[in-house]
């Protein structure tokens, strides 16, 4: 099942790999800089280096979730990923440049790692909006890729809080809320006024572009509604106003308004989500006063998704998709003629056949169901 992802952020792991190798070499440049202040002569044992880096990594670990009140705390939660954190009143972040908490770095080379957020900079800890309103989001990062709110989440739940008036400008797993959503929970997220506007990348045309979530990896997206408009460039993929590219992510009871606006050459786009490949279910979602819009040579476009499914194969560990009490009120498709429907099509690659072989050299499998 990952290795569908793993197509996608292959390229991205070596740009990301690359941007951020310096990173991983900050901590240990400050400890010495450090140790060199407190001994002037430059001399340090090995017994006072360890008791330096021991007592640097002891961090007193709060009794309850930090509270969260003004932007400043917001932007803190950078500085310790791990820690659960609660919001005590609505913010107001200005308008100003945001930096995404938490960010993709790959865990290692592999296929497994590279879809695996390292969890030093990716969000681990927990985030409880506490029915508190975020307002005025803005990134301007036309070429920066897992941008969001949270930028990169691992193992985690974030939710129930409300996103106003939004506005994120990037490349691949973007989103207002979350850019990359892996193995976690996103719940009771209520997006208004949102925008995501993507550009062409020579890292990856695979976009993962969504409202809520840019790109999801297992896990579930429920009880969140979006008001969102979504531009994509020409020759991008997996567009949604509730998620982007979703790959073994269920969405239950999740609600879009708003618009998908895609250029030539694309595919994978839908009022929920762009693609919903793997999914266990989506339940009880719906698609209401919505405009997806794509330029020639469009596929997979559906009033819900835009591809979907598994394989009844139990080894292949990919469920087939059922869709459960799913509706479109009022959705416009505009493109190439071609049918409609809740679901644009099954996922086939021929590029996923000839790397992996079975089972991607065949179409998904999927079910609509009503109760």
């Amino acid at each position: 099942m990952k290795k569908y992802l793993a197509i996608f952020v292959s390229l991205m792991m070596l740009f990301s790999m690359n941007i951020y190798a310096a990173a991983e070499e900050e901590p240990e440049v400050a400890a010495e800089v450090s140790l060199m202040e407190e001994n002037p002569e430059g001399t340090v044992s090995d017994e006072e280096a360890e008791a330096s880096e021991e007592a640097s990594a002891v961090e007193e670990e709060p009794a309850g979730p930090i509270e969260i009140s003004t932007a400043e705390e917001l932007k803190e939660i950078a500085d310790r990923l791990s820690a659960d954190y609660i919001l005590t009143a609505d913010i107001d972040l200005e308008g100003k440049e945001w930096i995404p908490l938490g960010t993709y770095i790959p865990s290692g080379d592999d296929t497994e790692e590279q879809v695996t957020p390292s969890q030093r900079y990716a969000f681990t800890g927990t985030f409880d909006g506490n029915g508190h309103t975020i307002s005025n989001l803005v990134i301007r990062q036309p070429e920066g890729i897992a941008l969001g709110l949270f930028g990169c989440i691992a193992n985690t739940s974030v939710g129930n809080f409300t996103l106003e008036n939004a506005t994120v400008d990037g490349t691949v797993m973007a989103a207002n809320a979350v850019g990359y959503s892996f193995h976690s929970t996103i719940y009771n997220v209520t997006l208004t006024n949102g925008s995501v506007t993507t550009h062409l990348s020579e890292i990856s045309s695979e976009g993962m572009v969504g409202g809520i979530v840019g790109a999801g990896l297992g896990g579930r997206i429920i009880e969140c509604s979006a008001q969102a408009d979504i531009v994509v460039p020409d020759g991008t993929a997996n567009a949604g106003i509730i998620g982007g590219g979703l790959e073994g992510t269920s969405v239950i009871d999740c609600m879009a308004t708003g618009s998908v606006t895609a250029g030539n050459n694309c595919y994978g786009i839908g009022g929920i989500s762009g693609c919903g490949f793997g999914a266990e279910e989506f339940i009880n979602c719906k698609a209401v006063d919505v405009v997806l819009t794509a330029g020639e040579n469009a596929m997979w476009i559906g009033s819900i998704t835009g591809y979907a499914g598994g394989y009844e194969e139990q080894e292949f560990n990919t469920p087939v998709t059922v869709f459960t009490g799913c509706a479109a009120e009022h959705v416009t498709i505009i493109r190439t003629a071609t049918e409609e429907d809740l679901v644009g099509g099954s996922f086939y690659s021929e590029e996923a056949e000839a790397v992996y072989g079975a089972p991607y050299d065949k179409p998904t499998v999927y079910i609509v169901q009503t109760r």
